[in-house]
């Protein structure tokens, strides 16, 4: 009877704890975290939308957006931005249609695109001319980083960082890439430029090596074998170095290098190449100051040494393909780059970027993708340049001040939706596996976009009186064994510069402020 009663017990507690431990499920799942984008993540259990009943009445959000490809073998990443404006079978231009819609409802906006056609060259004057008019024509620009960075310290456009008036940019949320943000800013509290989920290039554009697995494993047995070597941090530029050496093939017997031969390295012209190895190489180029909080140039030091040597090592290599340096003629054309190394004549190939991958989902080769080497081992951490034309915004002075509160609440949301909506699909979905040859791709792209680095002298290079083209191309391309006397002389110069962009800076823009 004894045993019983305790059952009986036993089972009326167990009925009263069910519901109890039901709930504390609930709970737990409801605080889970879910990613969003490229390993962004938000709580389902968060405080409420900040913008839900935000109601703009349908004012349009004007944005200027370009639309040329500085990459033939990338194209443009508008796409993205704009979209094509209707569903269909692509799961990432469908992507972006919904961001653009959900955005459109949630602020009661109404999205315009202006699309700009032109050159790097001559993008900061068209922007200049703009902006000198005075006419409030845009809230938002698109377009490449070395141009505009050209223009923001003059004062030619807002400053996202400001907190002096009603800004809805929160740039502590993980869509923002704000250390990039940081790094392409003459001055921290001042950010001119944006850099996030919304603004697509910079993803895109990010470089890494391709290379050919099906030639690889013909050569070293193990197609794999490079995917361990930049886990195990052993990717340095000497080792890539002996593969390019050992990859040369004259497969025509005519004792002259040629397009119908066998490389190591495809390349185009030099310069364009060489802009992801001067960054990955991480010469430690220049300092905050901790005083000033501006950048002090410490380029010329024992790194960059040693990173000419390498690059030089690298170029006049019997792997790499003739690139127009020591008086040699080029054999490809960006054009004709990714197409040649598909048709199995480089190991590896130069000059792509992940945005790359969506042109050779249908290759005949199976191709495998990887960061650009260390300068040296005990770096223990990868560095991904950019691109120098890579498209990013900016707000631009023109703008109604007035209407700060409006532009920075669209441009949040754009970054925001483009999170949970377009980068899961493009960078999840695609880039790791609609586009990926093999399982290990998703990896390598996550290395590779975890470890931007080095922007600030692609942004200002220009301004600087080209003193990364100088010290490291000029000197590589001319065969020059004078590099301590030029770097020396090229450094001199690109103080100077930066010297005078300070001041510009301090009179057009923080004594304005």
């Amino acid at each position: 009877m004894n045993v019983l009663r305790k059952c009986i017990a036993f089972a009326l507690i167990l009925c009263m704890l069910l519901p109890m431990l039901a709930c504390a499920s609930d709970q737990e799942n409801n605080n889970e975290e879910k990613t969003t984008g490229a390993g962004n993540v938000e709580s389902s259990g968060e405080a409420p939308d900040p913008f839900a009943g935000t109601d703009y009445k349908g004012k349009e959000f004007r944005i200027l957006t370009s639309t040329n490809a500085a990459s033939v073998g990338m194209g443009n990443s508008n796409f993205m931005i704009e979209g094509t404006g209707q569903t269909g079978e692509d799961i990432v231009s469908n992507a972006v249609y919904q961001r653009n819609l959900d955005t459109e409802e949630l602020l009661n906006v109404k999205l315009k695109f202006v699309r700009m056609d032109q050159t790097y060259d001559q993008v900061a004057n068209d922007i200049k001319r703009m902006v000198d008019v005075g006419t409030d024509d845009y809230d938002l620009i698109i377009n490449d980083l070395y141009p505009l960075a050209g223009l923001t310290y003059r004062g030619y456009f807002y400053n996202v960082a400001d907190t002096g008036f009603e800004n809805h940019i929160d740039l502590t949320q993980n869509y923002w890439y704000s250390d990039y943000m940081k790094d392409i800013s003459l001055h921290e509290d001042y950010q001119f430029l944006m850099a996030g989920d919304y603004f697509a290039d910079v993803l895109r554009s990010a470089h890494c090596l391709f290379y050919n697995k099906n030639l690889y494993e013909n050569i070293y047995k193990d197609p794999d074998q490079l995917y361990n070597v930049v886990l195990n941090y052993e990717w340095t530029y000497d080792y890539w170095l002996k593969i390019l050496d050992n990859s040369y093939r004259d497969l025509n017997g005519n004792s002259t290098k040629d397009a119908d031969d066998r490389y190591g390295l495809l390349v185009m012209e030099m310069w364009g190449t060489m802009i992801p190895m001067i960054v990955s190489g991480d010469c430690r180029y220049y300092a905050r100051d901790t005083e000033t909080g501006y950048p002090t140039l410490t380029i010329y030091n024992e790194r960059s040494i040693k990173l000419v040597d390498t690059l030089y090592s690298i170029y006049y290599s019997e792997g790499t393909s003739p690139c127009g340096g020591g008086g040699t003629t080029a054999i490809f054309k960006e054009s004709d780059l990714l197409n040649a190394f598909m048709e199995g004549k480089g190991l590896f190939v130069g000059y792509q970027r992940l945005g790359s991958l969506e042109n050779v989902r249908n290759s005949p080769i199976s191709i495998g993708v990887i960061p650009y080497p260390m300068l040296e081992a005990s770096d223990k951490k990868y560095i991904t340049s950019s691109h120098d034309t890579t498209e990013i915004g900016a707000i631009p002075r023109t703008a109604n001040p007035d209407n700060l509160p409006f532009i920075t609440a669209c441009i949040e949301v754009l970054c925001r939706e483009s999170a949970k909506t377009v980068i899961p699909e493009y960078y999840e979905t695609a880039l790791k596996v609609k586009y990926a040859s093999d399982a290990n791709v998703a990896a390598m792209i996550d290395i590779i976009h975890d470890n931007f680095g080095n922007t600030f002298q692609l942004a200002y290079d220009t301004s600087l009186n080209s003193l990364f083209k100088n010290m490291f191309y000029e000197t590589i391309h001319s065969k020059s064994n004078k590099f301590s006397s030029s770097a020396t002389r090229s450094t001199k110069k690109a103080e100077n510069a930066l010297n005078k962009i300070i001041q510009t800076f301090e009179k057009d823009v923080v004594n304005k402020s």
